[in-house]
């Protein structure tokens, strides 16, 4: 049996104490607690508090539950018509959440920053530097997108990766740690409605997402979204070129799927 923070025994196995150590997986569920998690303090009526993070991605919440060695089970929500207050009405994908009640992660999220009905008021929490890729992977896959294409009048393919928040602060603090970090220049936060964007786009964008997929070893990631930088470094680069991005030259199933079209180191260069 396991320790119920509530009191009594708790059924349900979790590693309580996950977010009192940095590590690669803490740092990345940290992120995308950041993006599509919630705490909920319910003290007052269920002698508890919750963490819940959901996803469309339910591989993405099974690979969660291994790095907190949760034995909870996965509630599924069908997709569903819903209608907001400015009148418009969207179909919601069916989703997946996992939900779990413990105390003592609640206190130790709330003192990396998160609150109760978050969205629109989170801040960039300290993270010690070997640290932030995965926090910011973890976010990126909760609420960032990547994106390929031929721009108008041009001829080569550009990649853009773009960060979403409810909280413009967010945002700008995100901002300047990435110049900070990767010295890339700091970028206007463009809204619509009540969201908020950033957007990288080129180099910077490769710039970033090297960053944050540079080391994935025994650390989680959402495979949709890397297979599009992936497939998108396949278009620009060939096996003789692979030194050059470390993190991708131990995949060897990634490597020879990879066009074979060679690509003159100038060629190379201008994309990264």
């Amino acid at each position: 049996m396991h320790r119920d923070p509530r009191g009594g025994h708790n059924r349900k196995q979790i590693n309580e104490n996950f977010f009192k150590y940095w590590s690669p997986q803490m740092s990345y569920v940290l992120g995308l607690i950041f993006a599509d998690g919630a705490i909920e303090d319910v003290r007052k009526s269920s002698r508890t508090c919750y963490l819940a993070i959901t996803s469309k991605d339910k591989s993405l919440l099974e690979k969660i539950k291994k790095s907190l060695s949760s034995s909870h089970k996965l509630y599924i929500r069908k997709p569903r018509i819903v209608t907001f207050s400015h009148g418009e009405s969207y179909l919601c994908s069916k989703t997946f959440t996992l939900r779990i009640g413990n105390k003592t992660m609640f206190s130790d999220l709330v003192n990396l920053g998160l609150t109760p009905r978050k969205s629109l008021t989170i801040s960039l929490p300290e993270i010690p530097e070997q640290y932030f890729g995965h926090f910011l992977r973890g976010y990126f896959d909760g609420d960032g997108c990547v994106t390929t294409g031929i721009p108008k009048g041009r001829k080569t393919a550009e990649i853009q990766t773009i960060f979403i928040s409810g909280s413009r602060k967010f945002l700008e603090s995100l901002s300047l740690k990435l110049k900070d970090l990767l010295f890339i220049k700091t970028k206007n936060i463009f809204s619509k409605d009540n969201s908020h964007y950033l957007r990288y786009r080129g180099k910077e964008s490769l710039r970033i997402l090297h960053f944050m997929y540079k080391n994935l070893v025994n650390t989680p990631y959402l495979e949709r979204k890397y297979k599009i930088y992936y497939t998108f470094l396949g278009n620009l680069s060939s096996q003789g070129e692979y030194s050059r991005l470390p993190h991708l030259s131990q995949n060897k199933a990634i490597i020879s799927s990879w066009p074979k079209k060679k690509l003159s180191k100038r060629q190379f260069s201008s994309f990264y």
